[in-house]
């Protein structure tokens, strides 16, 4: 479509996540019904199950109607779908706009959007797009990118446990849950790691691409979404002794002070362990040991609010 003016009209694909956090679509009805009312052509998609995101935004060349941008409406797990659907589909050049409706949303937290309809509006309208770096894990099933995080060991198996109904009932506090489960029920099981040419045997493994995690915890304070790298964090050993110090470090800011725990910058990383344990990729188990982990070569733009704290 010709290029106008920042604030012209636009015809937007919306996909929306219907069972996105606590099933409240009320913020996203007030964002589109106000880009409607600014004259916005609005096309909505629903999601009905895991993949169908990224199903709909791989055909988004397709048809009739010429997007300028996808609105995704949800959390990260959706905007990851969205994104890996856009790759698959040769179409990263189209901006994504986000309406944080997800359990978790770190990336609208990274991003500087507040769950208001002024923030989201007015990231829209304004047009003020961060060119988002992203990551890569390469595994026995194929590639896949993620924009966030990424982790193997305790996160990941607690996940396993995390069913889709309890995730819809109860939310974070699912995420909670299934943590418990894991340190009472967990093997704790350790894994090699191939990084910068040495060896490490770990008890786990974080990645991370933004510096937020877990909600509005920050372990790794360097991670920057613009900026092509990965801060790799190394649980050197993990237990139900440790783990509770590790998690108190995290909430409170000194986990980088713990003698068990390192944080590594990196562009590349090798986890192998236990064949077919879990990867977490953005909040969501889309991989399986063994994989290769690296800074992806693609780039995504994502509005953003105008001024980040």
């Amino acid at each position: 479509m010709p290029q106008g003016s920042k604030n012209r009209p636009k015809k937007a694909l919306v996909v929306l996540n219907p069972v996105a956090g606590n099933r409240d679509q009320t913020l996203s009805d007030l964002v589109l019904q106000k880009l409607s009312s600014l004259g916005w052509e609005i096309c909505i998609r629903e999601t009905s199950g895991i993949g169908d995101a990224e199903i709909i935004a791989s055909k988004i060349s397709g048809g009739n109607f010429a997007f300028d941008l996808i609105i995704v409406s949800g959390g990260d797990g959706t905007i990851n779908e969205v994104v890996n659907g856009l790759l698959g589909g040769g179409r990263l050049d189209i901006p994504i706009g986000v309406i944080p409706a997800g359990t978790v949303n770190l990336l609208a937290s990274e991003l500087g959007l507040k769950n208001s309809v002024p923030s989201i509006v007015d990231a829209l309208l304004g047009e003020t797009k961060r060119s988002i770096s992203l990551g890569e894990v390469i595994g026995r099933d194929g590639e896949r990118v993620f924009l966030m995080t990424a982790g193997v060991g305790f996160d990941a198996n607690a996940i396993s446990r995390l069913s889709m109904s309890i995730k819809k009932l109860h939310g974070k506090t699912a995420y909670a849950l299934a943590g418990l489960m894991e340190y009472l029920l967990g093997s704790f099981p350790k894994y090699k790691v191939i990084l910068g040419g040495k060896e490490y045997t770990v008890g786990s493994v974080l990645l991370a691409n933004g510096k937020y995690y877990g909600g509005r915890m920050v372990w790794a304070p360097k991670a920057e979404v613009g900026e092509p790298g990965l801060q790799i964090g190394l649980f050197r050993t993990l237990g139900r002794l440790t783990l509770p110090i590790y998690v108190l470090g995290m909430m409170f800011g000194f986990l980088s002070k713990l003698k068990g725990f390192h944080i590594i910058d990196a562009d590349e990383i090798i986890v192998e362990g236990p064949r077919g344990r879990p990867v977490q990729i953005d909040g969501d188990l889309l991989a399986r040991l063994p994989v290769r982990i690296r800074v992806a070569r693609d780039k995504v733009n994502i509005y953003a609010a105008h001024s980040r704290k």
